[in-house]
């Protein structure tokens, strides 16, 4: 049965998905169930290769065996994620492949303060856009920590969640306070 969120707070999972081929199969498998032949195919990547980080994604318990197909008569497996959306929770000090999480919080930064600039909000400032956005990351995953493995959560709660967490910690974190009004204050300028 595939969940709509699973929150993933193990280091060593979460080093797993840091590689860019693992990274890469979880993503085509948001849509399609694929064997490995279908994959490689995709990925232009030898099946050898491509089997040895199935594996691992299934050993990790991200991605699972959903049926079979036959091609040429022979009979291929064919696989899922076990959720539509894997929330990453490391506690980013904690986390090998730190540096990578760190470079895509920068990046998809990067790419909020694009579209609210596109929105009118004026141009910003990218290290308060970075520092705000590293911080809310630090403050989720932590508190998303201490969820049980059985809260069921849809896209929906998850972000009703998450801005509900940063609202309140905003009033008793004055660092994460600070970052947001520096923040605010950059996009604020027209």
């Amino acid at each position: 049965m595939t969940e709509e969120i699973r929150i993933i707070d193990d280091p060593k999972i979460i080093k797993l998905v840091t590689d860019e081929t693992r990274r890469a199969i979880l993503e085509i498998l948001r849509v399609n169930r694929l064997s490995v032949s279908q994959i490689a195919g995709i990925l232009e990547k030898d099946q050898s290769t491509v089997y040895r980080h199935v594996e691992k994604l299934l050993k990790a318990g991200l991605i699972e065996q959903s049926g079979e197909r036959k091609e040429h008569h022979i009979p291929e497996k064919l696989y899922a994620r076990t959720a539509k959306i894997f929330f990453l929770a490391p506690g980013l000090d904690a986390v090998p492949g730190k540096d990578l999480l760190l470079k895509n919080i920068e990046k998809s930064s990067g790419e909020v303060a694009g579209m609210l600039e596109q929105m009118g909000y004026g141009s910003g400032d990218d290290d308060a856009t970075n520092a705000l956005f590293v911080e809310m990351e630090k403050v989720v995953s932590k508190k998303l920590r201490n969820l049980g493995p059985d809260a069921h959560l849809s896209f929906y709660t998850l972000w009703k969640l998450q801005t509900a967490i940063i609202m309140l910690e905003m009033n008793r974190d004055p660092e994460l306070a600070a970052k947001a009004r520096r923040f605010s204050d950059a996009f604020g300028k027209i």
